[in-house]
């Protein structure tokens, strides 16, 4: 693995250029990647609007509405870890063809079925299933492919114009699918939908064909897929550096999902008296202070001592989420949600590029996929546990996330290896 010391005796990165994050745009093997994964992105809130009011449609059921988000959210859980492996294998810009290609190919006679009138719900659960597994294939070669097509002083503006993206298909996505399926109906969602998929194919196409990266010396790599995934277990895990990251990342992402996805709308609908505003308000206001600092972080250089924002992130979401479940009423919530939101944009744009600097290429697949896992695995125990303390009290389930989060950044704090993280 090249190690940090390396990275930074180089003159680019004694004196690296001014930072710019449109600049970035200037690569064309950039602005196909931002294109294919815009168009991903879209698709998915496409697909997300219109197979929820298919479901409803076809049965007016919302236990059979969640049963389809479950269908699609176990494969994409299970597999996270063998698309990272596939990446690494076949090279992130395969991995997202094949993705691509399965997305549109499948989408396109779910389309057809439901403009004809003939869709029943064992397609609804099959095209679920489906894209759950691309998304676990399609997620890790995304974030591992920056580094092979962009200059390593362009990773922060990079992985910043791809985060602020992201942020945008939040707000833009479900908007335009919803409208669609208002105005020309579920099928024809579907069908801009295959189109998206089909368009970004086009462009991933173009990204520049690179080969597999091999290993750097070490231990020799293991044969088959499972080999492959314990190897990158153990590499994500040996790295001091990375295993602190991905420690911080689960335990901040337990207690957010649980205290944002249950504490949220218990008050929203309790305290606040606000309605479904009292959750569309914070959560709009997280996103734009997730865009906001994630713009910031392209233009700025990121801080030398790594370990020590770590620590900072931390304490800064800790004080702000629990604080959310003590003030009285909406504006001053969406403002601390606003606040946090900055901390999640800088930590996602930092925290990225320094792991995609940090991590071997022949790795970046896996340790990826492992990051992801971390953020996203245990989500379904977070609302499991939340639901019960958000039923006694609100409070206390904001109180306990932000707790969990402070005692991250102490013991992080605590210690001179991760404080010395550069």
């Amino acid at each position: 693995m090249q190690t940090l010391e390396e990275t930074t005796i180089t003159p680019e990165a004694a004196t690296p250029p001014r930072r710019n994050p449109l600049t970035v745009f200037r690569s064309g093997a950039f602005r196909n990647l931002w294109l294919a994964t815009t168009l991903s992105l879209f698709g998915d809130f496409f697909s997300y609007i219109a197979m929820a009011w298919l479901v409803l449609q076809l049965t007016g059921s919302s236990i059979l509405l969640g049963t389809v988000l479950v269908v699609q959210a176990l494969p994409r859980a299970v597999l996270m870890m063998v698309g990272g492996a596939l990446a690494d294998r076949f090279t992130p810009r395969t991995t997202m063809l094949g993705s691509m290609a399965l997305r549109a190919v499948f989408v396109a006679p779910l389309a057809i079925l439901v403009l004809t009138g003939r869709v029943q719900m064992v397609e609804v659960y099959g095209i679920a299933f489906v894209f759950g597994v691309v998304d676990a294939f399609f997620m890790p070669a995304r974030q591992s492919i920056l580094p092979r097509i962009v200059a390593d002083h362009e990773l922060e503006p990079g992985n910043a114009v791809l985060n602020v993206t992201a942020q945008a298909s939040v707000i833009v996505g479900p908007v335009l699918g919803a409208l669609i399926v208002q105005a020309l109906g579920t099928g024809w969602a579907f069908a801009a939908d295959a189109a998206s998929f089909a368009v970004g194919l086009v462009f991933v196409l173009l990204l520049p064909t690179v080969a597999a990266a091999p290993m750097a010396a070490g231990p020799r790599k293991a044969a088959g897929l499972g080999g492959q995934i314990a190897d990158g277990l153990r590499y994500a895990w040996s790295d001091v550096g990375i295993r602190v990251l991905l420690i911080a990342i689960a335990v901040i992402d337990f207690a957010a999902n649980g205290a944002i996805g249950v504490g949220l709308p218990t008050l929203a609908h309790g305290r606040f008296a606000a309605g479904a505003s009292g959750l569309g308000i914070p959560l709009g206001a997280w996103g734009i202070g997730a865009t906001a600092g994630a713009l910031v972080s392209g233009f700025v250089p990121p801080p030398k001592q790594f370990g020590l924002m770590i620590v900072f992130i931390a304490a800064w979401l800790g004080v702000l989420v629990g604080a959310v479940g003590i003030v009285p009423s909406l504006l001053p919530a969406a403002l601390l949600f606003g606040l946090a939101g900055i901390g999640t944009g800088v930590v996602n744009t930092y925290g990225i590029s320094w792991l995609q600097r940090r991590t071997d290429k022949a790795m970046q697949g896996r340790v990826m996929s492992i990051v992801m896992l971390a953020s996203m695995g245990m989500t379904p125990v977070a609302y499991a546990v939340s639901g019960p303390i958000a039923q006694l009290n609100p409070t206390l389930l904001f109180v306990v996330a932000g707790g969990m989060m402070l005692a991250t950044a102490a013991v992080a704090a605590a210690s001179r290896t991760v404080r010395s993280l550069r």
